[in-house]
Protein backbone atom coordinates (compact mmCIF):
# COMPACT_ATOMS: atom_id res chain seq x y z
CA UNK A 1 0.00 0.00 0.00
CA UNK A 2 1.14 3.57 -1.12
CA UNK A 3 1.26 5.97 1.77
CA UNK A 4 0.81 9.95 0.64
CA UNK A 5 2.83 11.99 1.80
CA UNK A 6 1.02 15.23 0.92
CA UNK A 7 0.33 17.57 3.81
CA UNK A 8 -2.95 17.49 5.36
CA UNK A 9 -5.12 20.31 8.06
CA UNK A 10 -6.53 19.26 10.91
CA UNK A 11 -9.75 21.58 11.25
CA UNK A 12 -12.04 21.55 14.89
CA UNK A 13 -15.30 19.83 15.02
CA UNK A 14 -16.66 22.71 15.90
CA UNK A 15 -16.14 24.66 12.82
CA UNK A 16 -17.48 21.89 10.39
CA UNK A 17 -20.62 22.20 12.59
CA UNK A 18 -21.07 25.51 12.81
CA UNK A 19 -24.36 26.04 11.19
CA UNK A 20 -23.91 30.09 11.25
CA UNK A 21 -20.23 30.49 9.31
CA UNK A 22 -20.89 30.22 5.85
CA UNK A 23 -18.66 28.08 3.89
CA UNK A 24 -16.40 31.13 2.41
CA UNK A 25 -15.79 31.90 6.63
CA UNK A 26 -15.04 28.43 6.93
CA UNK A 27 -12.67 28.05 3.78
CA UNK A 28 -10.71 31.46 4.93
CA UNK A 29 -10.24 30.31 8.47
CA UNK A 30 -8.91 26.81 6.84
CA UNK A 31 -6.23 28.99 4.84
CA UNK A 32 -5.11 31.00 7.63
CA UNK A 33 -4.70 27.98 9.60
CA UNK A 34 -2.53 26.05 6.76
CA UNK A 35 -0.09 29.46 7.04
CA UNK A 36 -0.30 29.26 10.82
CA UNK A 37 3.50 27.90 10.80
CA UNK A 38 4.52 29.75 7.81
CA UNK A 39 8.23 31.71 9.08
CA UNK A 40 6.69 35.08 9.50
CA UNK A 41 3.92 33.62 10.92
CA UNK A 42 0.33 34.10 9.68
CA UNK A 43 0.51 37.58 7.91
CA UNK A 44 -1.54 36.94 4.40
CA UNK A 45 -2.21 40.05 2.22
CA UNK A 46 -5.92 40.55 1.38
CA UNK A 47 -5.08 40.17 -2.22
CA UNK A 48 -3.43 36.95 -1.47
CA UNK A 49 -6.91 35.93 0.83
CA UNK A 50 -9.24 36.84 -2.48
CA UNK A 51 -7.09 35.03 -5.20
CA UNK A 52 -7.04 31.84 -3.05
CA UNK A 53 -10.77 31.97 -1.95
CA UNK A 54 -11.85 33.42 -5.87
CA UNK A 55 -13.42 36.44 -4.26
CA UNK A 56 -13.22 40.13 -5.49
CA UNK A 57 -13.82 42.37 -2.92
CA UNK A 58 -12.28 43.31 0.27
CA UNK A 59 -15.55 43.79 1.92
CA UNK A 60 -16.09 40.06 1.67
CA UNK A 61 -12.75 39.23 3.10
CA UNK A 62 -13.12 41.78 5.76
CA UNK A 63 -16.69 40.73 6.85
CA UNK A 64 -15.37 36.99 6.51
CA UNK A 65 -12.44 37.99 9.02
CA UNK A 66 -14.74 39.65 11.73
CA UNK A 67 -17.22 36.93 11.67
CA UNK A 68 -14.50 34.60 12.61
CA UNK A 69 -13.30 36.94 15.05
CA UNK A 70 -16.44 37.39 17.03
CA UNK A 71 -16.86 33.90 16.97
CA UNK A 72 -13.24 33.66 18.54
CA UNK A 73 -11.68 31.57 16.03
CA UNK A 74 -9.17 34.00 14.87
CA UNK A 75 -7.93 37.69 15.81
CA UNK A 76 -5.19 39.57 14.71
CA UNK A 77 -2.61 42.48 15.37
CA UNK A 78 -2.42 45.36 12.86
CA UNK A 79 0.94 45.74 11.74
CA UNK A 80 0.93 49.09 10.46
CA UNK A 81 0.36 50.70 7.18
CA UNK A 82 0.87 49.01 3.90
CA UNK A 83 1.66 45.75 6.32
CA UNK A 84 -0.35 43.13 6.47
CA UNK A 85 -2.37 41.92 9.97
CA UNK A 86 -0.84 39.00 11.69
CA UNK A 87 -3.25 36.24 12.39
CA UNK A 88 -3.92 34.25 15.92
CA UNK A 89 -5.89 31.39 16.68
CA UNK A 90 -7.73 30.18 19.29
CA UNK A 91 -5.00 28.77 21.93
CA UNK A 92 -2.01 30.96 20.65
CA UNK A 93 -0.20 32.69 23.63
CA UNK A 94 -1.97 36.12 24.13
CA UNK A 95 -5.29 35.16 21.86
CA UNK A 96 -7.18 36.25 24.33
CA UNK A 97 -6.23 39.26 25.53
CA UNK A 98 -5.82 40.37 22.08
CA UNK A 99 -8.43 39.66 20.78
CA UNK A 100 -10.30 41.26 24.31
CA UNK A 101 -8.21 44.48 23.10
CA UNK A 102 -9.79 44.42 19.63
CA UNK A 103 -13.68 43.77 20.71
CA UNK A 104 -12.51 46.91 22.89
CA UNK A 105 -11.59 48.65 20.01
CA UNK A 106 -14.50 47.91 17.82
CA UNK A 107 -16.83 49.03 20.59
CA UNK A 108 -15.26 52.54 20.70
CA UNK A 109 -15.32 53.00 16.85
CA UNK A 110 -18.75 51.69 16.29
CA UNK A 111 -19.66 54.30 18.86
CA UNK A 112 -17.56 57.08 17.32
CA UNK A 113 -19.39 56.04 13.77
CA UNK A 114 -22.65 55.98 15.33
CA UNK A 115 -21.78 59.33 16.39
CA UNK A 116 -20.61 60.73 12.89
CA UNK A 117 -24.27 58.92 11.62
CA UNK A 118 -25.97 60.73 13.90
CA UNK A 119 -24.29 63.67 12.84
CA UNK A 120 -24.70 63.94 9.62
CA UNK A 121 -28.54 63.26 9.77
CA UNK A 122 -28.74 66.27 12.08
CA UNK A 123 -26.91 68.31 9.80
CA UNK A 124 -28.89 67.58 6.83
CA UNK A 125 -31.85 68.22 8.98
CA UNK A 126 -31.08 71.62 9.88
CA UNK A 127 -29.65 71.98 6.12
CA UNK A 128 -33.19 70.92 4.19
CA UNK A 129 -35.71 73.12 6.85
CA UNK A 130 -33.23 75.67 7.08
CA UNK A 131 -33.00 76.09 10.31
CA UNK A 132 -30.56 78.35 12.14
CA UNK A 133 -28.51 76.28 15.00
CA UNK A 134 -27.28 78.48 17.81
CA UNK A 135 -24.37 76.95 20.01
CA UNK A 136 -24.45 77.91 23.47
Amino acid sequence: MKTSLEPFLKVEHSLLDNEVLTSTEKCLYMLLRRLKNAPKGCTPSYAYLKRKLKIKDNRTVLRALDRLQLFGYITWVNRGQNKSNKYYFRGDTNFQSILQDNLRLRKVMAQKQKNRYNQKLRDNFVNKRGIKVINS
